[in-house]
């Protein structure tokens, strides 16, 4: 199997254009949170900003607004409708993470698989609303990325608890790319190639550990990396970040803003 290894990583990363403006660096709109949610939200589009984004738009509940603002005021928001918004001027979208199961949130994610032409990044809640209307997974193709951990892939195909055999089956018979975030991490693409993540620690077993990743893989799709480079490259940096915060606190403490805080400690994305 293919590692994504400090090798791979300087043969696939791209230098940030000298001369670029916010635009250059991509758009990135973040599908997530609902009401008692709205952390997951924040802290995806907290993670696609410092991951190299030049503008975040994070669509989340109007409860969460204060927080996101205090946080990182360079993030826009949205409370209004998904069918209201332009997608077409979104390089890439992220969608999933605590966005429960309401019809409105089953209404977003076909109405994405179904009219959105760009990057889409498919976490958490969304991974499980596929699973309750498989007639979705149809709809999967090679501008999506999914990122189950290992029970929200039970809740999309029968898992026998092979994850190199079965991510590679799924992302063949659905030409999609999967991340399986597991211990290592998987990255399985459409074209058949399987990778695994080399960065990561077991302190990266904390509540919004993944929401980060998602805000990290949409950040590197939107800057114009194909998705199967941004599905790699995001695992990699994301375990990376982890590690080096892991240099001067316990893993016991840390927390998935401590991952945002090192991302740029990475050096990786510039």
């Amino acid at each position: 199997m293919n590692q994504i290894d400090a090798n791979w990583v300087a043969a696939h990363t791209k230098h940030r254009l000298t001369k670029g403006h916010k635009k250059t660096f991509g758009h990135v709109l973040v599908l997530a949170g609902s009401p008692g949610k709205v952390g997951s939200g924040i802290l995806c589009a907290r993670a696609a900003l410092h991951a190299g984004c030049g503008l975040v738009t994070a669509m989340i509940p109007s409860e969460g607004i204060a927080a996101l603002l205090a946080g990182n005021p360079e993030i826009m928001y949205s409370t209004g409708s998904l069918r209201e918004l332009d997608l077409s001027s979104f390089d890439a979208i992220a969608i999933g993470p605590g966005i429960g199961f309401s019809d409105e949130a089953v209404d977003n994610v076909r109405y994405l698989l179904e009219t959105y032409l760009g990057p889409l990044v498919i976490d958490a809640d969304a991974l499980s609303i596929l699973g309750l209307n498989p007639d979705l997974l149809n709809l999967l193709n090679e501008r999506h990325i999914l990122t189950p951990h290992i029970g929200e892939f039970a809740r999309i195909q029968k898992f026998s608890g092979n994850s190199e055999q079965q991510s590679f089956a799924f992302a063949h018979a659905h030409s999609t790319n999967l991340i399986l975030k597991s211990s290592p991490t998987l990255v399985s693409l459409p074209s058949g190639q399987q990778f695994v993540n080399t960065t990561g620690n077991d302190g990266m077993a904390t509540a919004g550990s993944g929401d980060v990743l998602t805000g990290i893989t949409a950040a590197l799709c939107a800057q114009g990396y194909a998705n199967a480079d941004a599905a790699c490259l995001a695992v990699y940096v994301h375990g990376l970040a982890a590690d080096i915060a892991i240099e001067t606190q316990s893993k016991s403490s840390l927390v998935a803003s401590d991952i945002i805080a090192n991302l740029g400690k990475t050096r990786l994305l510039d």
